[in-house]
């Protein structure tokens, strides 16, 4: 018996003190989730992908910002001013495609072109620019913001990608913590039911009620026992220290895990996995999963770049422009009795036609191409994340089922042992037998708490697959 001294002592040292329940504080796995969902560095990361995808937005939508222009040029030579000329306008875009412009240009000094000449006070401008052909539907510029907005879309749905699979992860290691915890403690029980009986059947010896070598017996269950008290402790302090490092508080910094905390499935109750339930998951999946929300976006980018390429294959680039002019001497009134008038102003016009358009039908191809692609892409998708929820639900509810079973051998493996423990204290048993009896009861036990586990594990999955937060949502 000295060799199992040194095992007993090890295994107290890294203990720390006896597991008690009362001397501890649960943290849910709600609560666990609400911390690493909301704190942890990976889920902030992931939300600088949409920030990301907002400045892409503002970017494009920089292409409808009003522009101001303003410019100088003077010429001398000789001694002589040939001319100043000055010329300042304010480009307006609109969502429609058409271009207003407001300028203001005058020229001074002796030589300059005929085009060129101005009032002394200087000449207004104010014009619009409409295309009538391509352009008019969408152009380039609302082309790129629909892209930028589909991005945005697409990075929504992979900063909820990221944050799911990433809280799968948590919830697993969160698993695997209770399950360390529950067993540490049933070998905690194990090893002081052991000494017990140890001392029980010296008791006995001493009184000449068993034989002396059930003395070995019992020492040898302990040392086994106590073996593995060693081995449930140190993998209680591993996995303790996993989930200390998913901890973070508000102000992006770890989080300490205190030796008193415990892991508990308090308020992760069992819920039935009915047909009801099962649709309204489909029903949640197809519209919210982070993959379908990804792909979807990538179809309306590939609708956009066909809807820009169609025009340019069927219909002409054409632009017409109308600016009247007004003496600045006459006041604002001459500009607005020149829009009246068909004279003072300029008339523009533009036209491109490629005779072939194999340009233009290549780039009207490979985007129909690319857009049929996303779309099969889709149905595969909202296929596959079906069958996940499936599957992930039939798991969800085989557990349940294991679960209940799992219990209802506990209980039955504990009445034979109680039986046995009976039978032995009368003389009709072996403590042999006992041993073997409670040693189901353990493992029964260890399979109940492996079922639990996995339980955590597979709420998470299912949640991942549906494409909501790590858990089951409720029912709405």
């Amino acid at each position: 018996m000295s060799g199992l001294l040194p095992l007993i002592a090890a295994v107290l040292q890294l203990q720390g003190s006896t597991p008690a329940t009362d001397s501890t504080r649960a943290f849910t796995f709600d609560e666990f989730y609400r911390v690493v969902a909301t704190r942890h560095p990976v889920v902030q990361q992931a939300r600088l992908l949409e920030s990301i995808a907002d400045g892409e937005v503002r970017q494009a939508r920089g292409a409808f910002d009003p522009t101001l222009t303003a410019g100088w040029d003077r010429k001398t030579f000789g001694g002589t001013r040939y001319y100043d000329y000055v010329d300042a306008s304010i480009t307006v875009p609109t969502p429609f495609g058409i271009d207003v412009k407001i300028g203001y240009e005058r020229t001074e000094g002796q030589y300059f072109a005929a085009d060129r000449r101005t009032p002394s006070g200087g000449l207004l401008t104010a014009g619009v620019y409409v295309p009538i052909g391509q352009r008019m539907i969408i152009d380039e510029r609302r082309n790129a913001l629909a892209q930028a907005r589909a991005l945005r879309e697409y990075a929504q749905g992979e900063r909820a990608s990221v944050v799911n699979k990433f809280l799968l992860t948590a919830a697993k290691l969160y698993g695997e913590w209770y399950e360390a915890h529950r067993r540490r403690i049933l070998s905690h029980e194990a090893v002081a039911l052991a000494a017990f009986r140890l001392n029980a059947v010296r008791r006995r010896v001493q009184a000449g009620d068993a034989a002396a070598l059930d003395t070995i017996e019992a020492g040898l269950e302990l040392q086994k026992r106590t073996v593995l008290q060693l081995e449930a402790t140190v993998d209680y302090r591993n996995a303790s220290i996993v989930v200390e490092g998913l901890l973070w508080n508000d102000r992006a910094t770890p989080m300490s895990l205190d030796t008193l905390t415990v892991p508990s499935l308090d308020g992760l109750q069992a819920e039935p996995v009915d047909s009801a339930r099962v649709m309204h998951w489909l029903s949640i999946a197809e519209q919210r999963h982070p993959t379908v929300r990804k792909v979807v976006a990538k179809v309306r980018q590939a609708e956009s770049e066909r809807h820009f390429a169609v025009q340019q294959v069927w219909i002409p680039n054409a632009e017409l422009s109308y600016v009247p002019l007004g003496a600045r001497d006459d006041g604002l009134g001459g500009l607005g009795d020149a829009v009246g008038a068909s004279t003072d102003a300029k008339w523009g016009g533009a036209f491109k036609l490629p005779l072939l358009a194999l340009k233009e039908r290549g780039k009207f191809t490979a985007a129909s191409g690319k857009l049929e692609q996303q779309r099969y892409e889709l149905a595969l998708a909202r296929r596959d994340i079906a069958i996940s929820v499936l599957t992930a639900a039939n798991d969800l509810a085989a557990l349940d089922s294991l679960l209940q079973l799992q219990r209802r051998a506990v209980v039955q493996s504990r009445l034979l042992r109680d039986g046995e423990q009976r039978k032995f204290e009368v003389g009709e048993s072996t403590l042999f037998l006992v041993n073997t009896r409670e040693r189901q009861v353990i493992d029964e036990e260890l399979k109940r708490i492996a079922l639990e586990a996995k339980y955590v594990s597979a709420r998470a999955a299912l949640a991942v697959a549906i494409g909501e937060p790590a858990r089951v949502p409720d029912e709405r």
